[in-house]
């Protein structure tokens, strides 16, 4: 199987887990009755530039408020999907929590940080997160840094969840 050169340039980053990341950073910035989703931990996983630029937009600079306006005319509706994707299958697990299921596998886990901030999972699910093992290195040192360890209920699976390589792992 050849690998192509879009696949190579995934294993080695984490800018879309990082750009998804800072989504949910922006919507968690604002005020609880206007807010989709909330996630307090997103803005541990993104680098120095955003954090900067994050920081620049809520104290209103004109500069970056005119940056974050362009980004939302170039890429419309980007802001409104990733918020309402999150908040969907937050309640989708909490349901599903109510309802019994004692495992979840995430896909492309990336930085989503719902095995640490939905209420109640850690006692009851068993949480796999599945990624490139370069994401999943930044992940575990990010989730160290917030917690002092590794929480028992998530295992790291290292394997390309496009690839078959996912067969192989377990």
């Amino acid at each position: 199987m050849k690998i192509s050169e879009m696949q190579i340039k995934r294993k080695n980053t984490s800018s879309t887990a990082e750009e998804i990341a800072f989504h949910r950073v922006i919507e968690s910035a604002k005020a609880e009755e206007e807010r989709i989703c909330y996630d307090p931990y997103a803005i541990h996983f993104i680098g120095p530039e955003l954090l900067k630029f994050f920081e620049a937009t809520a104290c209103n600079y004109p500069e970056a408020k005119a940056r974050l306006k362009e980004m939302y005319r170039l890429f419309p509706g980007t802001q409104n999907s990733i918020v309402a994707r999150v908040r969907y299958f937050d309640d989708y697990l909490q349901d599903s929590m109510a309802e019994g299921i004692k495992q979840l596998v995430i896909l492309g886990a990336g930085y989503d940080t719902r095995a640490y901030r939905i209420e109640g999972l850690k006692e009851k699910v068993k949480v796999f997160e599945v990624d490139y093992p370069i994401i999943q290195k930044v992940k575990i040192e990010k989730i160290k840094e917030i917690f002092g360890s590794l929480p028992g209920h998530v295992v790291f699976v290292n394997a390309d969840a496009g690839s078959e390589e996912l067969l192989k792992v377990y």
